[in-house]
């Protein structure tokens, strides 16, 4: 019996393994695209963030451009079955090279990264990578009427959680409850949503907030709040430090077209959520069944207050959203929607 030939396919991202976008949507589905048959070459656009400044202003310059040497190389002479790209914007002059080459595309991207005020050319950039993609994949049906107007029809694949890593475990049985956020610096800004809320909590209940990956001078008056680095390696166990996980966000744009990412790893984790009804949150979010949605500062402190008081109804949220995590948004059952859709070039 022949073995059947690997397909070589050339994966590039716009950020490194250290880059939340390209690690979850792109990254870690390489094992599962070589156990089906693809040898993968991964290229980012740029090297890890360096961890001091001599770093970044003498190594990472020049490995960024080795890196950019290297994609255009690799889309110039590889030879390649198919090309993954994962929301980083490349040259017309490659994409026309690819496609006359007669090698499909596909691209995904998450976020409304066509709406960067500093950069408008990325616009007619990230329409370009639609025009010339043979499949488009974004992470919330708030991205189809751009890829429409580009003449596209994508396919919507919720960002994967990795169900395996991010898991329900056991609280220590004198913890303090535990209200908590994870994100980035620049979202952290997003907190102020429930600021007065968990302020008037405080004066009736204890509670601690803690926050994972805020931007380090972000501090809230009032309350007991412990601040914590973001660290790859600690997520599991930062996340189920939490009883209640929040995701607040303002009503815009750029948040509508963002994908929930952090409702889906509280759900993993087996807690329940509080989420402002913004985009896909309010698809993410089962109202009642595995968290809630709130608008005002009223509906955020009754919301909180009745997951607080009530200890059973923690437990059955929890509960409901680790099931959903792995029936609808875990990386195997969104891995088999994205080689479906793969094989329809």
């Amino acid at each position: 019996m022949t073995m059947q030939k690997k397909k070589e396919m050339l994966m590039l991202t716009d950020g490194n393994s250290d880059n939340a976008s390209a690690r979850i949507r792109a990254l870690q589905y390489i094992p599962f695209f070589e156990a089906r048959g693809y040898n993968v070459t991964h290229i980012p656009r740029v090297p890890k963030r360096p961890s001091n400044l001599i770093s970044k202003y003498t190594v990472f310059p020049v490995l960024k451009r080795w890196y950019s040497l290297r994609m255009f190389l690799a889309i110039v002479l590889g030879k390649w079955d198919l090309v993954f790209i994962q929301r980083i914007l490349i040259s017309e002059y490659l994409l026309k090279r690819l496609k006359n080459n007669s090698i499909p595309i596909v691209y995904d991207f998450d976020d409304a990264i066509y709406t960067n005020q500093k950069r408008p050319e990325n616009r007619e950039k990230t329409a370009n990578m639609v025009r010339y993609a043979s499949k488009v994949i974004v992470s919330t049906e708030y991205l189809n009427e751009f890829c429409l107007n580009c003449g596209q029809i994508p396919v919507i694949i919720p960002s994967p959680v990795e169900t395996d890593r991010i898991r329900p475990c056991e609280k220590q049985k004198d913890q303090i409850l535990t209200i908590g956020w994870i994100g980035s610096p620049w979202t952290s800004g997003f907190l102020e949503l429930i600021e007065k809320p968990l302020q008037k909590l405080d004066e009736k209940y204890i509670f601690r907030f803690i926050t994972v990956g805020a931007s380090s001078d972000y501090k809230i008056l009032g309350i007991s709040h412990i601040a914590k680095p973001w660290i790859f390696e600690d997520e599991n166990e930062n996340i189920c430090q939490m009883d209640i996980g929040l995701m607040p966000l303002p009503d815009n744009d750029w948040t509508r077209m963002k994908g929930g990412y952090k409702l889906l790893q509280y759900m993993s984790a087996g807690i329940p959520c509080v989420a402002s009804p913004v985009g896909v949150n309010q698809s993410i979010v089962k109202v009642g069944l595995n968290g809630f949605l709130a608008s005002t500062d009223e509906e955020w402190y009754l919301t909180l207050e009745k997951l607080i008081t009530d200890h059973e109804l923690r437990i059955r949220l929890g509960s409901n959203g680790r099931r959903d995590a792995l029936d609808l948004y875990s990386r195997e059952v969104c891995f088999e929607k994205l080689l479906k859709s793969i094989k329809t070039i």
